[in-house]
């Protein structure tokens, strides 16, 4: 019981070290016009190895690899090694709109994992993400008026800042060789502002700037299983998790400063509904392929008071080139991967669904010894992702994606024996 206690002192020492790494105000790494809508731009849940494989998570089950996807994943952590898994993204977007092209860089910090074992057969992931994230700014001038006197120009400026951060901790266990469960507590909270301001040219005309704001907070549960079939070197590992809906506490109002400032505030603003994912990956020595299929009925959600949502369908496939880890030569200790995913909207723009979303990717896992008693990984991948919208005169979006993760795998609690 002293170890047990002990591993969990050492992780949260390492978390309180880190969190200045996750900053309150963070970089959301977004620019896009679509985060306006909904919570934002969602977060894929992903790291390490899974971003390469198209972000598969029901199924995947891979040894001293952090997989939040499905708890029940966790389990898979040997008794001696701690995982930390740190993942970054430089990303370039562009934005195209009636034959207007424009171009947007990040840079972000994606996540922080930590994975270790309590108990025989549990393992435990604790973890900072991103949940959600609002970054936009974009404006339009019209005519509204021509006299004597001249025209008269409107400018509608939109803008939109904020994010919904995640703390998440996790157990896995495994009852039997086959059969694995898990379950996620997260903790999310954040601010989103989106703020619109109508001027004119003329100063007779009186502007009008509207703002909408919500500071929230709620915890999240995600529930997972995984049974694997083994024969040989061959394994099949089923997973499906659940996530039930939930509404999110928050102080929600809207700024409307005309003639006067008016505000009101927003009586149970935000709602999440349920999610459910379910998936499979398939091995042998030299490989893993993998699918996920998930759903969650947005068209439920409230937000800012407004239901607008769009039931969301996402598929996600992977494949993985095992290494070698017993082979001298570098590149054949090195594992490569590549993925596809594709996922509707959970969201509608007026009487038109949501953009759909589609992105390929491929990558691979380098080891490096960082003392006598580790193995870790360098996680590199590229990702090609384009947002089509449904209607026509909406905006297209591309980004090509680096992510890169470093997943340091430290044997922490071996004990060594002197002579």
């Amino acid at each position: 019981m002293r170890r047990v206690f002990d591993k969990i002192k050492a992780v949260w020492v390492i978390s309180l070290l880190c969190l200045p790494l996750i900053p309150v105000k963070a970089q959301t790494g977004v620019n896009s016009p679509y985060s306006r809508y909904g919570l934002g731009l969602l977060s894929d849940q992903s790291s390490g190895i899974t971003k390469a494989m198209g972000g598969i998570g029901a199924g995947f089950r891979y040894p001293n690899t952090v997989n939040i996807k499905n708890p029940a994943s966790y389990s898979t952590v040997d008794t001696l090694t701690f995982i930390a898994d740190l993942g970054f993204a430089l990303q370039n977007g562009n934005f195209n709109e009636n034959g207007v092209s424009v171009n947007a860089h990040n840079a972000y910090i994606d996540h922080l994992d930590m994975q270790f074992r309590i108990f025989p057969k549990v393992g435990m992931t604790v973890g900072f993400m991103p949940f959600s994230n609002v970054g936009y700014g974009f404006l339009k001038t019209q005519s509204v008026r021509r006299d004597e006197d001249g025209e008269i120009t409107s400018t509608i400026t939109n803008a939109g800042t904020g994010s919904v951060r995640q703390f998440l901790a996790g157990l896995g266990w495994r009852p039997t060789r086959w059969l694995s469960i898990g379950a996620n507590a997260s903790y999310l909270s954040g601010d989103i502002t989106h703020v619109i301001n109508n001027t004119y040219s003329s100063s007779e005309v009186q502007s009008r700037k509207k703002t909408y704001y919500a500071e929230m907070s709620a915890f999240k549960y995600d529930l997972g299983i995984q049974g694997t079939i083994s024969k040989g070197d061959r394994s099949l590992v089923l997973g499906a998790t659940f996530a039930p809906a939930q509404n999110l506490k928050s102080e929600t109002y809207v700024t409307d400063i005309h003639s006067v400032s008016d505000t009101t505030d927003i009586a149970d603003a935000f709602s999440m509904p349920a999610l459910m994912s379910a998936g499979f990956t398939y091995g042998w020595s030299k490989g893993m392929i993998g699918a996920d299929v998930s759903y969650q009925a947005w068209s439920s959600a409230r937000f800012f008071g407004e239901k607008y949502g769009s039931d969301r369908i996402s598929a996600n496939v992977g494949f993985m080139h095992k290494p070698d880890e017993t082979n001298r030569n570098l590149f054949k200790r090195t594992g490569y991967q590549v993925g596809a995913r594709f996922s509707q909207s959970y969201f509608n723009i007026g009487d038109s669904k949501g953009p759909m979303e589609f992105g390929i990717s491929a990558g691979f896992s380098m080891p490096f010894n960082t003392a006598y008693n580790s193995m870790s990984y360098l996680n590199v991948s590229g990702e090609y992702v384009r947002v089509q919208p449904m209607a026509k005169g909406m905006i297209t979006e591309n980004y090509v994606r680096i992510n890169i993760a470093v997943t340091f795998m430290e044997r922490w609690f071996m004990k060594l024996m002197v002579d």
